[in-house]
């Protein structure tokens, strides 16, 4: 492919290792575990090019404190800050609750209420996994990050996640830009992660290996779709400068 049909992750060797970037229109999944610094990648990925971050674990203030501490100076950023819409929800659902609680030690009140008895118990919270497709669906070619794919497993079926992203993935496909999904392995299930693992173009997982005292940390790449050769492993480790590979090996 010409090489303005790749969109650059924002971390040379880690191009480098992919033999030029991402290809356009991609969805790539992203695996980590515990302590594998994959919050950091997320970030870093968002430092080259026009960028649509969801956050779903961090506020867009905490995100652009991380990145200023690693001084990636990044102005062409749009954060779809999730975790805040939710923390809203919560304080609202709770406030519900507490009025709710309130009505119930008021017997006259509950009487006028209702006939039951009981107070109406107003559902409703913010439709996150729609709101994740509507804005990939208008974002245009640029990169789509979504940290983390385990908020929307937490709060929908593991269906409804599956057909959002699938939907995700054909919006991205039209728009020529390169979708990223961050995903803890082994919370949900082999048959999920193998579900996922088909639906994504390219698959990086990120691992970390305990050596006597000390940590290895490996980035390999488990698939890339239609590029047999962009197959292959690398070390790294995370410096001030952020997250830096080392010795790439190919797998043949």
């Amino acid at each position: 492919m010409p090489k303005e049909e790749f969109i650059s992750t924002g971390i040379e060797k880690l191009d480098k290792l992919l033999e030029g970037g991402t290809p356009e229109g991609y969805t790539v999944l992203i695996l980590g575990v515990s302590g594998s610094s994959i919050e950091i990648l997320s970030k870093q990925l968002a430092t080259d090019g026009k960028t649509l971050y969801f956050a779903t674990d961090e506020t867009e203030e905490e995100i652009k404190e991380t990145m200023q501490r690693f001084g990636w100076v990044k102005n062409n950023i749009e954060v779809i800050d999730i975790a805040s819409l939710y923390s809203e929800s919560l304080m609202n659902g709770e406030q519900r609750r507490v009025n709710v609680y309130e009505q119930r030690s008021k017997l006259k009140e509950l009487i006028e209420i209702s006939s039951s008895g009981m107070p109406p118990i107003v559902k409703g919270h913010e439709d996150f996994l729609a709101i994740l497709s509507n804005k990939i669906k208008t974002a245009g070619k640029q990169k789509i990050i979504i940290n983390s794919l385990d908020f929307f497993l937490n709060q929908y079926n593991q269906d409804e996640v599956i057909r959002t992203i699938h939907a995700a993935k054909i919006s991205n496909i039209q728009n020529k830009g390169v979708l990223y999904m961050i995903l803890t392995r082994g919370i949900y299930g082999d048959i999920f992660e193998r579900r996922m693992e088909g639906l994504a173009d390219c698959v990086l997982e990120l691992e970390v290996l305990q050596k006597g005292s000390t940590f290895e940390r490996f980035l390999a790449v488990k698939k890339m779709k239609n590029y047999a050769k962009k197959i292959g492993i690398a070390r790294y480790a995370i410096d001030t400068d952020g997250f830096v590979l080392e010795m790439i090996e190919r797998i043949m």
